[in-house]
């Protein structure tokens, strides 16, 4: 198996963006069917149990209107009995009114009206579970329905596909024997702009995998594009990219190289199609296209060109420009 150093770029992006429960990029389907499956076995035993619900929502309603019932008997009552004193003629009779008008027009208006505004809010419950009990559940389990959508958010999101596309082709050059080296994420910076294509306007580069061996040093670049956002994008093209970022990277090794070293290393470039739908072009001479059938062959059947010695050195040089460790 190749030694591995750091983590693929995009899958370190993708987890950067998810919730905490995510640890690999496998995780994001498994989670959302899981998700999904739970949400559509609550989503059933909440429709199950609605009819029971409804009953239930009958029964409140018919106890509160059975409480203003007795409210009104209870108030009717007190009022009665004021009126016995108020009849009785002398203090009494201004102290009962007293009463009876507070009783009427305070303490039971007061608490009828309480009652009646519970009564109309059950009413409106009660008319929601029979005629929408869709917006109650909505309502109820909306963080299973947020996180539900957030996982299908990421499942579609580019940043997803690029991630599951740079560890397919991970898995794949892990094959490798044990003397190969696969350095993940490499973040190359120049400390002055370089020239490419006539114009100084080259100093950066982001770099999916570099493979070192006695085979010399090959530079993957993986694109998981469909057809469709192959023909519109309106992103630099593939084949640029990669010959943009093996300058980059010939232009760093070049200058850690040293003199007496002798020649600085070529740097081969590869444009690895997860899709298989990338050719190559002739624009882009030095970029050679792969897919995950052919890359693996076509490392391990070129030429050897560096010696033991060149090999770690280069390793040495390329573990300072790997931006995620595992």
């Amino acid at each position: 198996m190749a030694i591995i150093y750091g983590r693929a770029a995009a899958e370190v992006d993708l987890l950067n963006r998810s919730p905490d429960s995510v640890k690999k990029v496998e995780d994001v389907e498994i989670i959302h069917k899981e998700l999904r499956e739970k949400l559509t076995k609550t989503r059933t035993d909440f429709f199950d149990k609605v009819p029971e619900k409804i009953i239930e929502e009958e029964k409140i309603l018919e106890n509160i209107r059975n409480d203003e019932k007795a409210t009104h008997q209870k108030y009717d009552e007190k009022i009665k009995v004021l009126e016995e004193k108020k009849s009785q003629g002398g203090f009494s009779t201004i102290s009962a009114s007293i009463k009876i008008s507070l009783v009427k027009n305070i303490s039971k208006r007061r608490e009828i009206n309480k009652i009646k505004n519970l009564e109309k809010k059950q009413q409106e419950q009660l008319t929601e579970w029979k005629e929408n009990p869709d917006q109650i559940f909505n309502r109820e389990k909306q963080d299973q329905i947020n996180e539900v959508k957030t996982f299908a958010a990421i499942e579609k999101s580019k940043v997803h596909k690029g991630a599951k596309g740079e560890v397919r082709a991970l898995e794949k050059l892990s094959e490798l024997s044990d003397e190969y080296h696969i350095f993940c994420g490499i973040d190359a910076e120049l400390p002055n702009y370089v020239t490419y294509n006539g114009r100084r306007n080259l100093r950066t580069a982001q770099i999916d995998f570099v493979v070192l061996s006695r085979r010399g040093v090959i530079l993957v670049e993986v694109k998981n594009w469909s057809d469709r956002f192959y023909r519109n994008t309106d992103k630099i093209q593939p084949h640029e990219q990669v010959d943009r970022a093996a300058r980059v990277l010939w232009t760093v090794i070049k200058s850690r190289w040293g003199w007496f070293a002798g020649q600085t290393p070529r740097v081969t470039s590869v444009l690895l199609s997860i899709q298989g739908n990338m050719r190559y072009d002739r624009k882009y001479k030095f970029v050679n296209v792969c897919n995950l059938d052919s890359i693996n062959y076509f490392i391990q059947n070129r030429k050897e060109v560096l010696s033991d010695k060149d090999v770690k050195k280069l390793v040495n040089m390329m573990k300072d420009h790997v931006s995620v460790s595992k």
